[in-house]
């Protein structure tokens, strides 16, 4: 858990860097709404550093969740189930969801326009993907050989 910071910042940065890259490059056959373009001037002219920077700016409040519900997430499943290997995927799996549970609340529980819907789709699933792989990678050396079943 030494790295806490840095699976926080890929579970909740890495959605709107994944959909800007993935629209920006058309990789979905997928234009940008209006109401994007008045958010984001040039966003196909951005580069990664700059949507780094404006997914830190989207997404304080987020963050600001995560730290404050990462421990106790943590800590509530290794209690209810040790740690193993399976509980360190649970409690990834767990700490993915806290993300897009959040995107939901915050749209008053009804699908955003604001995203293309094959788009962000493809982010959101490499947005899980990726959240997990990271936690389970991070703990990971965290369990001994008779941890690991």
């Amino acid at each position: 858990m030494r790295l806490f910071p840095l699976h926080i910042l890929v579970k909740d940065l890495s959605f709107m860097v994944l959909y800007w890259t993935i629209m920006k490059y058309n990789l979905t056959g997928e234009s940008y709404l209006p109401q994007s373009l008045k958010s984001l001037p040039n966003p196909a002219g951005s580069s990664i550093v700059e949507n780094i920077c404006a997914a830190l700016y989207y997404n304080l409040i987020p963050l600001a969740f995560s730290v404050v519900v990462y421990y106790p997430i943590v800590l509530s499943v290794r209690k209810l189930l040790g740690l193993s290997s399976r509980s360190v995927l649970i409690t990834g799996i767990i700490l993915s969801l806290t993300t897009p549970m959040l995107y939901f609340i915050f749209s008053n529980f009804k699908h955003n326009n604001y995203y293309m819907r094959t788009a962000e789709l493809i982010a959101w699933t490499l947005t899980s993907a990726l959240s997990i792989s990271t936690y389970y990678l991070l703990n990971k050396n965290r369990l001994t050989p008779a941890q690991t079943y």
